[in-house]
Formats: structure tokens, C-alpha cells, sequence
């Protein structure tokens, strides 16, 4: 594992160097008659937030329901699109870049969640609670191929694999404090999962996201899926 997570470190920090080095790299061609040169193709960098909900799936323990609105995912990222074809009205891009993203899942009711002798443990508070989640912080790497065709309509589709940088537990009583709780919650320190993405150039775009496997350890926690859909800024 731990070969695995210095891999995957040295992955984050190249692409991280990429994303924020030189921003175009241009292929030229030469006009003899008139000597003017003309762009072919470019290497360009972006910065694109990603908002919308989340939730996990499968069959759950009781305890974990969550509310649909205020369970949800945020991403920063930081992307290279990359030529891969350019010739024709049909354009083929390879898109990556370093992302930190957050799985917020919001109890329904009085229900928290707690971690005793290595086993989750969802219970009823005895107050009223204004909310209670579970939020996990963690840096991806997505590497999708995007076709973008003469009519402006974009879609892609790719995977994206990441490590756990944080994960706690936040409970507000009614009329009280919020309590962070920060632990590891029996989280894989590795997920990974599958990603698309559907739009037209220059506007919002829909984004799906799906985990096969379960965020938690095995035999440690609830052996769910993960989603999340919403827009890319």
C-alpha cells in the first residue's frame, strides 16, 4: 500500500507541474509565398469548479439515509487538454489534471455516525440536530478523452483514481456549536471510479461519477457504491 500511495503521490505532483507549466505548446506550419505561420494545434490548461449532489448506493444498514439536497460533491480542478486528433470536424482530446474533491453525505434526522472497535456505528442523538455528515477530503487524478464535434457538442468519458486526504464528522446541535470529529472512519485510503461528462464548448457541463466499490474497508463498514451528478463550471 504503501508503494501504492508514493505512485500515486509522484503521479499528482507531475500533473500538477504540467497543469501549471507553460500553457500553449504550438505545432507550426510555414507558408513559403506569404511566410505567415498558422497554429495547428495547442496544448491549453484550465480551472474548472464541479458542483452537484452525491450519495451512495447498494444495499445499506439501516441508519444510513441521507438528504438528497444536502448531500453534497465538490471539485477544484486543474486540467490539461491535450491534441490528440485535430484534423477533420471531430476533435479528440485527452483531459487531465490534479483535482481535490468532497464527498459531503448528510444523516437524515438524528442520526451520527460513530467509529467503536473498528466497526461504523450509526445512532440516534438524544437533541435535535440542525445537521450531521460525514465529509471526505481527497486528491484526485481523472484522465478522460473528450470528442468535441463541429456543432460545439463536447462528451467525454475516462476514470479517475485518488487517496484520502481527510475525513471527519460534523454534528450541530440545535442552537449549539458545530463539533468536528476528524478520523479515518475505517475510509480505504484509495478509490477509484468512473467519470463522464456531456455539454456543448464554452458552457456548463453535466458530469456523472460512479464508484463500483465501497469507500469503506472491507468488513468494516457498508459495502456501498458511490455517485454523484451535477455541473462542470
Amino acid at each position: 500500500m504503501k508503494t501504492l500511495k508514493h505512485f500515486l503521490t509522484t503521479a499528482f505532483v507531475a500533473a500538477s507541474v504540467a497543469t501549471f507549466a507553460q500553457t500553449t505548446t504550438v505545432t507550426v506550419t510555414t507558408d513559403s509565398t506569404t511566410n505567415r505561420y498558422r497554429a495547428v494545434q495547442r496544448v491549453t490548461s484550465d480551472f474548472s469548479i464541479y458542483v452537484g449532489f452525491n450519495n451512495f448506493g447498494g444495499s445499506l444498514p439501516a441508519g444510513y439515509d441521507f438528504r438528497p439536497i444536502g448531500s453534497r460533491f465538490i471539485a477544484l480542478a486543474w486540467q490539461k487538454r491535450i491534441p490528440l486528433i485535430t484534423n477533420g470536424s471531430t476533435k479528440l482530446r485527452l483531459v487531465t489534471g490534479p483535482e481535490i474533491a468532497w464527498n459531503n453525505f448528510m444523516f437524515e434526522g438524528r442520526n451520527t455516525l460513530t467509529e467503536q472497535n473498528n466497526q461504523l456505528i450509526v445512532e440516534a442523538a438524544n437533541v435535535d440536530l440542525r445537521k450531521s455528515k460525514l465529509v471526505t477530503t481527497q486528491l484526485n487524478l481523472p484522465v478522460l478523452l473528450n470528442l468535441r464535434f463541429r456543432s460545439g457538442f463536447t462528451v467525454g468519458a475516462g476514470a479517475y483514481v485518488g487517496m484520502r486526504l481527510d475525513s471527519y464528522t460534523k454534528v450541530k446541535p440545535e442552537g449549539q456549536s458545530a463539533v468536528r470529529t476528524h478520523g479515518s472512519f475505517n475510509l480505504n485510503p484509495v478509490r477509484w471510479g468512473l467519470t463522464s461528462e456531456i455539454g456543448y464548448r464554452g458552457s456548463a457541463k453535466l458530469f456523472f461519477r460512479y464508484e463500483p466499490n465501497s469507500p469503506f474497508r472491507t468488513g468494516e463498514g457498508p459495502d456501498a457504491s458511490v455517485w454523484a451528478v451535477g455541473l462542470k463550471l
